[in-house]
């Protein structure tokens, strides 16, 4: 585990970590969570492609997860977020949004199939739930599935409140990556920075560190990845306001 002082600091280190990806593989395929946890990687990556420092021009973007049921351009869609706060001030050459409107399995074997013509992920950053999930991988996910439908888990629906403007429709379905792409992803960091994280990350670490890591808390089977690496800032260990 890695330890920043701020949310800056820990930008920075995955703008480099993913620079050093794509100087090695220009045509890398990334997958960036959408939600605030990914605002010190998205804003130190913007900040070096308005700089002519980083480029994302022959690279891919693959969206991890999306709501069942909503447009990709509503209000509180993953795919809004995505491209409001990053997709849209950068230059991938080719992009993957799941569609929430569409059917969830055609959707899942769509994304299968994408990843599957593009020898799949190269690098995912995920951020830690308050419920230990990866993506959409709730507490008793099927650590084998590749793109697959998933319910989502109450506390999830309710944290995901703070993405919409209005009140939030009924989420109780989503369309996500598997723990199985994180296991055939060449570079992956787990990411957590408020101290409502701080619960999840001892419980992962505890289990990884055991050698028992279990779908109960998800982000564990993650963090045991030999090519993950776990990221938090010292607001985590504060005391929750």
């Amino acid at each position: 585990m890695q330890r920043f002082p701020s949310d800056a600091a820990m930008g920075e280190y995955l703008a480099d970590r993913i620079a050093e990806v794509l100087r090695a593989k220009p045509d890398a395929l990334l997958s960036i969570a959408a939600g605030t946890t990914s605002f010190p990687a998205f804003d130190a990556l913007k900040r070096r492609v308005r700089a002519g420092e980083l480029s994302f021009a022959q690279a891919g973007f693959f969206g991890m997860d999306e709501w069942c049921g909503l447009p990709q351009d509503a209000d509180g869609a993953m795919a809004d977020f995505l491209r409001r706060h990053f997709l849209d001030e950068v230059d991938f050459k080719e992009v993957f949004l799941f569609d929430g409107m569409a059917d969830p399995q055609a959707e899942c074997a769509r994304a299968r199939a994408f990843l599957s013509s593009r020898g799949g992920l190269d690098v995912i950053v995920f951020g830690i739930g308050v419920n230990g999930h990866v993506a959409l991988n709730e507490p008793g996910a099927d650590p084998t599935l590749h793109a697959h439908v998933a319910q989502v888990a109450q506390v999830t629906a309710h944290v995901a409140q703070k993405y919409f403007e209005k009140k939030a429709p009924p989420l109780t379905m989503g369309v996500t990556i598997g723990l199985a792409d994180a296991l055939d992803t060449g570079s992956v960091w787990l990411v957590a920075n408020t101290p409502a994280k701080r619960e999840a990350v001892e419980k992962l670490e505890a289990l990884a560190g055991a050698g028992t890591p279990n779908n109960q808390v998800p982000a564990s089977l993650v963090a045991a990845m030999p090519q993950t690496e776990l990221l938090v800032t010292e607001a985590v260990y504060a005391p929750a306001s």
